[in-house]
């Protein structure tokens, strides 16, 4: 099975980051490739993976001859071979409620939206400010504000909904369901590096056919999901110690953060060393794009092979700092 993974760059790395890193569609396509590299012995079938990228704040989009409302078959042409079988939404230093200031973000929701309502086989993923964008967009009830307790930034815990366990079936966890996590029995954790200051919030709670993915103290929806169809992370899988620190250096010079409060946050970026469930949160983007969701385990050998790619963080009573701005 080959998937073609369109990615959309809603912005630049700060500059430190774009130096040694290049764009964020770099370092989302080589952590895809890496975690395919993973699962090739654990999945199903065989899987390769290529992407393409696309400027959307410039205006650029992914072209409609590589949409089609339904999956090639075995003898599709080739043209219909190289379609579009997923597209991913990177993060962005841009509010989604502030079009007024950003024209491109109208056009990417009308993108958005005509892609989920007509080309249902195409797969969405967000991070960050794309976890935001396809909750405002295509949620029902959702609403994208500041967080009101300021910015949430560094490794945090991430309590996994024991709902989002049962229904995306990734077999990692599923084969850890029965370890509870602090937050009460059925619940994994999941550390991943943050840094965002608005929030998804819903006070009418979630559409049947969605599914909160986690929350932190600080925030109550921390990704979400429609099985076969959309799945967001608040967090950053593709940022580790040296871009969130880079990323929350250039934020601080850019907006006059407070010292003591940049020095707060780089102490939780850097807590614990920086280790983080980024590989297994890299692993279930790519299960979600191949299909491998909402698929019980085979057996507990599968389940084996897939506990030793990497384990959800254990249960921790550790708080990272986060000072309010």
């Amino acid at each position: 099975m080959h998937l073609h993974i369109a990615i959309l760059d809603l912005d630049v790395p700060v500059p430190t980051v774009y130096a040694t890193r290049g764009l964020y569609s770099s370092q989302f396509t080589h952590l895809l490739v890496s975690a395919v590299a993973r699962l090739s012995q654990s999945l199903s079938k065989e899987i390769t993976i290529s992407t393409s990228s696309y400027d959307a704040v410039g205006g650029i989009l992914p072209p409609a001859h590589l949409l089609h409302p339904s999956p090639p078959g075995p003898g599709g042409k080739e043209s219909e071979k190289r379609s579009i079988d997923g597209i991913l939404l990177t993060g962005s230093s841009a509010s989604v409620y502030r079009a007024d200031q950003h024209p491109w973000i109208s056009s990417l929701q009308a993108f958005l939206n005509d892609v989920y309502v007509n080309y249902p086989h195409i797969k969405l993923f967000g991070s960050c400010f794309g976890h935001q964008m396809l909750a405002r967009t295509l949620v029902p009830g959702c609403v994208v504000e500041a967080c009101p307790g300021g910015y949430e930034v560094g490794v945090h815990a991430i309590a996994v909904e024991r709902e989002f366990v049962t229904r995306f079936g990734f077999p990692l966890l599923s084969s850890l369901i029965s370890a509870p996590a602090a937050e009460g029995p059925g619940r994994k954790e999941m550390r991943l590096q943050l840094v965002h200051g608005d929030w998804v919030v819903s006070e009418r709670g979630l559409p049947d056919d969605w599914v909160n993915v986690g929350s932190t103290s600080r925030c109550p929806i921390q990704g979400l999901y429609r099985p076969g169809r959309v799945l967001t992370f608040q967090g950053h899988f593709e940022f580790d110690v040296f871009v969130n620190r880079e990323t929350c250096l250039e934020f601080g010079r850019r907006w006059g953060w407070d010292g003591e409060v940049v020095e707060g946050y780089l102490r939780a970026i850097e807590a614990g060393d920086g280790e983080d469930d980024a590989e297994v949160a890299a692993e279930m983007v790519v299960c979600f794009f191949a299909g491998e969701d909402m698929r019980a385990p085979d057996s507990g050998q599968r389940e084996a092979k897939m506990m030793e790619g990497g384990l959800l963080t254990p249960p921790s009573d550790e708080q990272c700092p986060s000072p309010q701005l």
